[in-house]
């Protein structure tokens, strides 16, 4: 077997154990890497503890392509028990981490136990546990400049937030790189580990070296030539903010409407107003990331995500604001998505008279003044926001706030996909194993025409959903994202599905095909499902709350969802998967 090294990093934080292991030759072949062999190891460890106990193991690996030439597959994915779900917690990031682990030597990092004190762990020619009480307390950006003056490592870290198990604090790397949403930080905090640091510089080894080559040669001029990577390139993921209100798709007022001067939040516009440079990650031939000149600053982003959850999401039309925020956000280490919707969340309860609390309201007074001191309190613990970072669905529930009026799935908060824009972007969103996650299966990409009828998904009337066709075609791009998130390949990289089997075979020498990769797929998708039940979730969890369902006024009656068509497109969906246990 090429492509992976077949070393495992085993380090026991409890006892500065270090060691490495392998896997069975086919376990590679049937999990690939990325999320697939990171969730058969946590399966096989059977750690189903505590998120934050010593004892549960925080996953890192690269896939198979990783530190390839091969475009846009420098990123690596990371796998625990999710604090913010108590389910299986998954987030892969792109920027350079994952190359330099491969480079390194190593395919993947399992972490366990807990440090007594702050510490770091090094990795280049050798591997060790460094005590450094000098870095805590210090946020992402400061803790990287650091390290990186030492030795010209690529560091994935945590800030304050992580420290603090802010329920959605994100492990940062790079340029505002984030694995984020699942609360990650948080567990990573919990064993008192702020930084990993990696230096490599190994070939990664290919089976078919010179086919290889070719093959991403020919994939890397393919995305080039792509529209898609045209528009990327010029306005980065916020392009969407130009699209997506057209078709419904940008939520405003909490999910309450699509009344907001979208043009004023444009990407557009933003370019016109910034001095704005691409990023690109390793081997990316995209470079959708971003770097604004604000100020005296240089600062990263901010995505598509951000600017409608602390756009329209919020009532906000302020640009500066929202780089401000999402600086702090980044440099804190939260998940810009959590952080927006329970910010816009409060807010539409405070306005609307849910809840009454004073504390809170001092935040949103002067057009959202004091919404960086929100920022800094939840990720500090400071005052309320010792309650707000547990999270939107917990802070709700305990405000008595009904279920329906809660924007989150799996206690995940729903991101800025509007599921009345495209219906079965809300059952991806019911079904998914981590939550509420638009990444888990794109629909409002596949029903614009993003087809792939070799895997079964098939664009389709996008206000349909208790389909039995449509239905199928979600269940099969969830599947074919585990492959790309196994592989691992960035979303936003729509190579040809022959091309990606291709560069699996010539780099692993395995034989892969397009039934090969609908089967493993499928399996680590029931994998996730068999942890998730053992970790307690039930099928009632697989459930998207009324205030994405319901009809926004003057709008198509067929955008909305009822109970039970939910209920009859769930029990399709358990039928397909034969979940119907």
């Amino acid at each position: 077997m090429q492509g992976n090294w077949n070393r495992i990093l085993r380090i026991n934080l409890s006892n500065n154990d270090i060691w490495t292991e392998e896997l069975p030759l086919e376990i590679w072949e049937n999990y690939i890497g990325g999320v697939g062999i990171s969730s058969y190891i946590f399966n096989k460890m059977e750690k189903y503890v505590d998120p934050f106990s010593p004892e549960n193991p925080l996953i890192i690996f690269a896939g198979p392509l990783t530190g390839t030439p091969y475009p846009n597959t420098g990123r690596h994915e990371i796998v625990s028990r999710s604090p913010l779900t108590e389910l299986l917690g998954e987030s892969n990031s792109g920027g350079f981490f994952g190359n330099e682990l491969k480079r390194a030597g190593y395919d993947g990092i399992i972490i366990t136990g807990r440090a007594d004190s702050p510490s770091i762990i090094k990795i280049d020619d050798s591997v060790r546990i460094e005590k450094r009480d000098d870095l805590w307390g210090r946020n992402f950006y400061d803790t990287q400049e650091k390290i990186r003056k030492e030795k010209k490592f690529r560091v994935m870290a945590i800030g304050v937030a992580g420290e603090n198990r802010v329920l959605f604090s994100a492990i940062m790397n790079d340029e505002g790189r984030a694995a984020g949403r699942n609360g990650l930080g948080a567990v990573m905090g919990s064993k008192n580990l702020k930084a990993v640091a990696v230096l490599g510089s190994k070939q990664v080894p290919l089976e078919r070296r010179a086919d290889f080559l070719k093959l991403a040669g020919d994939a890397s001029r393919y995305l080039l030539n792509s529209p898609l990577t045209q528009g990327l390139k010029e306005y980065g993921s916020m392009i969407w903010m130009d699209a997506g209100p057209g078709l419904g798709d940008v939520p405003a007022n909490y999910f309450n409407d699509h009344n907001f001067e979208y043009d004023e939040l444009s990407g557009t516009k933003f370019k016109g107003l910034y001095k704005v440079t691409s990023y690109h990650c390793a081997n990316c031939v995209i470079g959708c990331g971003r770097t604004v000149q604000f100020g005296n600053l240089i600062v990263d982003g901010p995505e598509y995500e951000t600017v409608a959850a602390f756009g329209p999401l919020l009532g906000n039309k302020n640009f500066d604001r929202i780089i401000e925020w999402n600086h702090l956000i980044n440099d804190a280490g939260m998940d810009t998505i959590s952080t927006g919707v329970l910010i816009s969340g409060l807010n539409y309860y405070l306005k609307n008279g849910l809840i009454n609390n004073e504390s809170l309201k001092t935040y949103y007074e002067n057009d959202f003044s004091g919404i960086s001191k929100m920022i800094n309190d939840i990720a500090h613990s400071s005052g309320v926001g010792n309650e707000l970072k547990e999270g939107l669905e917990r802070f709700a529930v305990s405000n008595n706030i009904p279920r329906d009026m809660i924007a989150t799935v799996k206690k995940m908060e729903i991101p800025m996909h509007d599921p009345r824009a495209f219906k079965l972007q809300g059952l991806g969103y019911a079904t998914s194993s981590r939550g509420a996650d638009h990444l888990q299966a794109e629909m409002y990409e596949v029903d614009m025409g993003m087809d792939n009828e070799n895997l079964g998904i098939k664009s389709g009337d996008r206000w349909t959903i208790d389909d039995e066709q449509r239905v199928e075609t979600l269940i099969n791009t969830q599947n074919y994202r585990q492959i790309q998130n196994s592989v691992i390949i960035c979303s936003y990289a729509k190579v040809d599905t022959q091309s990606l089997i291709d560069a699996l075979s010539f780099a692993t020498g395995f034989n892969y095909d397009y039934e090969k990769f609908k089967k493993i797929g499928e399996n680590i998708i029931d994998l996730k499902r068999k942890i998730n039940k053992k970790l307690g979730m039930k099928n009632d969890d697989d459930y998207l709350p009324g205030i994405v369902r319901k009809k926004i006024e003057g709008e198509l009656e067929e955008s909305s969802t009822s109970e039970n068509e939910l209920k009859n497109a769930l029990n399709k969906y358990y039928k397909i998967r034969k979940w119907n246990d």
